[in-house]
């Protein structure tokens, strides 16, 4: 079995091709050739919450799981919110084939969906973002917004004022091309063409009706029907689009009341099956909790580079 570690899966794929990969994914888990029920979840200390997350997808040789820990007490011990291991198995033994981080993992494919959802729903002549939150979940959205849209300028707003700048220092950084700097929520939302909400609060962390007019929200940090980052202002009047109805539907508080005909999944957008923006004027809302076939459709294109790579550690396995 091929152990992936954060820096190895770095290198085998990069945020171009995750998001490629991811793209092609979503398509998959609309039109049913993807496999990937509802995660379950146990309680943890704290308001946390263990998941697990499999998916298999029609024609694949491979299948994933991935098992999930959000744990509100972790960063008192020095250690990420968000804890992942994803199993990448042969989908004709059932044999595991690698064991990837799961918490880098999680942080490309989050950040690869939000990519597809601003290359698909943003305007095109979006130039500014603002971003709420600076952890790895930011990091990724912006690296991938990067990649589909001609940023000029980054606003980065959070609660601690640290956190902001030490995402400041990190994008100028790996973008010195792009003007980065901290903002408060008003001056982040100014004007923004591309708004990403990617923190852990439970209640909104901007005004909806600061908004821009046509302004894209990607939002993919609450995860439970009792939190909500993005408020009623925000939601209201958006064409709004999930990563999948079932698990959208159920597990984000934003959608509380909405039913499947109120939202489009991305992966109907890109295939054309359901429209996305229809004017310059248009709102749009990417609301993501995360799907499996994210970590399948990563984890593989990963694993095989990896091996051609020779990325990686062999281990036995059992």
């Amino acid at each position: 079995m091929l152990l992936i570690r954060a820096a190895d899966l770095e290198r085998a794929c990069p945020m171009a091709d995750a998001i490629d990969a991811v793209a092609e994914g979503f398509i998959a888990l609309s039109d049913g050739r993807a496999h990937v029920p509802v995660r379950i979840h146990i309680p943890i200390e704290e308001r946390g919450l263990v998941a697990a997350m499999p998916a298999s997808l029609d024609g694949s040789p491979y299948y994933a799981v991935k098992v999930v820990g959000i744990a509100p007490l972790a960063p008192r011990a020095g250690l990420p919110l968000i804890s992942a291991s994803v199993v990448l198995g042969d989908a004709g033994t059932g044999a595991p084939l690698a064991l990837l981080d799961g918490t880098a993992l999680t942080a490309l494919r989050t950040g690869a969906a939000g990519g597809v959802a601003a290359r698909a729903l943003a305007a095109p002549e979006a130039r500014i973002v603002a971003i709420f939150g600076a952890g790895a979940q930011a990091r990724t959205q912006l690296s991938a917004v990067l990649e589909v849209r001609e940023v000029e300028d980054v606003r980065v707003t959070t609660r601690d004022p640290r956190h902001a700048e030490e995402l400041v220092e990190w994008a100028r950084a790996r973008h010195p091309e792009v003007r980065v700097h901290a903002a408060d929520a008003h001056a982040a939302l100014d004007g923004a063409g591309i708004v990403i909400a990617a923190t852990s609060s439970a209640t909104p962390v901007f005004a909806g009706a600061s908004l821009a007019r046509g302004a894209h929200v990607t939002g993919i940090g609450s995860h439970r029907p009792d939190m909500r980052e993005l408020d009623a202002d925000t939601m209201r009047g958006a064409r709004v689009v999930v990563d999948q109805r079932a698990g959208a539907l159920t597990e984000a508080g934003e959608l509380a009341g909405l039913g499947e005909n109120d939202v489009v999944e991305l992966g109907e957008v890109l295939s054309g099956a359901a429209a996305g923006r229809s004017s310059p004027d248009d709102r749009t809302v990417f609301k993501s909790v995360g799907n499996g076939i994210q970590d399948l459709v990563v984890a593989a294109l990963a694993y095989e580079r990896a091996k051609s790579l020779g990325l990686g550690e062999e281990i036995r396995w059992p």
